[in-house]
């Protein structure tokens, strides 16, 4: 079960990465 809240961790942490670089591209291509 540990594994599992280390694997939710690391793809929230990696979704959250990637939604910020599309903001931060849009904001200056804007």
């Amino acid at each position: 079960m540990e594994e599992l809240k280390i694997l939710i961790g690391c793809f929230l942490a990696f979704t959250a990465g990637l939604l910020l670089a599309i903001k931060l591209g849009q904001a200056l291509y804007d």
